[in-house]
């Protein structure tokens, strides 16, 4: 996958290896997003970087989220 390419839904799917409702779960967590009308895509280094990001903070609240609804993993 090119480094600018956008990404589906499907396609971010199999990126991080997550279901659908993880996707979303995400999104709502401030996951980085590109609207093109009203298609939602997704950046594949904004991804990484955001998950960076989220990994080196490690809040209790994200931990929290997850164990709360893990089976959305």
């Amino acid at each position: 996958m090119k480094k600018e390419s956008l990404m589906t839904i499907p396609e971010l799917m199999d990126f991080l290896q997550v279901k659908r409702n993880t996707i979303y779960t995400l999104r709502k967590m401030g996951l980085p997003t590109v609207k093109i009308g009203r298609s939602v895509r997704f950046r594949a280094d904004s991804v990484v970087k955001w998950l960076s990001e989220l990994e080196e903070s490690a809040s209790p609240e994200v931990s929290t989220y997850f164990s709360d609804n893990t089976h959305l993993l």
